[in-house]
């Protein structure tokens, strides 16, 4: 998936149709949202295809939480962090097969 097939896809997520200047926060979260899959230790080679479900939905829930925060905040984040978990126990320190 290409970043912009990722920017899309997170737009949806937010329910954000239009493309205008805030675009770039929805952009700037994906970019949070990688460097977290980095920093819990997912090998780079799941980060530069995006193709891998569970790292497209962590990304997709990391915006969708912090993407004009409400009151769904916690449920939102609660998801991002089980999918964190999930991904920490699967094989994503090793490169990409």
């Amino acid at each position: 998936m290409t970043r912009e097939e990722l920017l899309r896809k997170a737009k949806i997520r937010v329910r954000k149709s239009s493309t205008d200047m805030l675009d770039d926060d929805v952009s700037q979260l994906i970019d949070v949202a990688i460097t977290d899959l980095k920093r819990i230790g997912v090998h780079q080679t799941y980060l530069d295809e995006l193709e891998d479900p569970l790292v497209i939905e962590a990304v997709l829930n990391y915006v969708k939480a912090n993407y004009s925060i409400n009151s769904d905040y916690e449920r939102l984040i609660g998801c991002y962090n089980m999918t964190l978990t999930k991904i920490k126990g699967g094989n994503y320190r090793q490169p990409k097969e």
